[in-house]
């Protein structure tokens, strides 16, 4: 496909009125070739991206760079700027950060999970979050990687709603009193006994930390929560069920 028929299809003719709008507002409403080269790049990029997000085409940092014929890290700069500068109203990176939780993957020998997050803007609010909250992950080169401890990332997942008062029901109680006759480690019946007692948490906390992934998995499909916590740790038992 040529450049010209590509932008074309992009750009209906509303859109191409509403582009030369925003681009002249900053010219002749303004002081007229002041902007700097580098802001209106980062215009241009913010009208090209958000089209592709009204008519739910591919943004990734590929797509795009061989779209506009620059290399992926450009791109992913670009997308810090243009979300500093022009923020895309209804962007939640909880819910987009759950969303890449299916393609996960649960080490049971470095109790890590490992996922890619490929939007940069959703990897730095989810690093921000984590930083406010006294955790961390475990760093790499790789700029969309992103991997913590089985533990830390429950807290994660149970943070994305206000505090909530969790409390077992009777099938649940019940259930968890039957895992706590077969396991043999008494750290995994002590967690237990603490889910048991009213102490949600900090039993699952234990059991991410020490526990077998078969009771991990177990033990997760128990917790009561709701909204994107439910959401989250739905997703992670999915992704723990895969490995079994």
């Amino acid at each position: 496909m040529a450049k010209n028929d590509r932008y074309d299809k992009l750009f209906d003719t509303d859109a191409k009125a509403e582009a030369f709008d925003k681009i002249a507002a900053r010219f002749y409403d303004g002081n007229f070739g002041q902007m700097s080269k580098s802001d209106f790049e980062t215009l241009l990029f913010h009208l090209y991206i958000e089209e592709c997000l009204k008519k739910s085409l591919p943004f990734d940092d590929y797509t795009l760079s061989r779209a506009l014929g620059i290399t992926q890290s450009r791109i992913r700069t670009l997308k810090v700027k243009k979300e500093l500068q022009y923020p895309h109203e209804g962007f939640e990176w909880k819910k987009a950060f759950i969303g890449y939780i299916k393609h996960a993957k649960y080490d049971e020998a470095t109790r890590l999970v490992k996922m890619t997050v490929p939007d940069v803007n959703v990897l730095i609010e989810l690093r921000y979050h984590m930083e406010t909250h006294g955790w961390y992950d475990e760093y790499q080169l790789n700029p969309k990687l992103f991997q913590c401890r089985l533990d830390i990332f429950l807290e994660l997942c149970s943070s994305f709603e206000d505090e909530q008062e969790l409390q077992l029901d009777s099938n649940a109680e019940k259930a968890l009193k039957e895992l706590q006759k077969k396991v043999e480690s008494q750290k995994e019946k002590t967690a237990l006994q603490k889910i048991i007692d009213g102490s949600v948490k900090e039993g699952v906390k234990e059991i991410a930390a020490a526990a077998s992934k078969e009771l991990v998995f177990s033990v997760l499909g128990l917790v009561p929560c709701g909204g994107l916590v439910k959401a989250g740790i739905q997703a992670l038992k999915a992704v723990i069920e895969k490995s079994l």
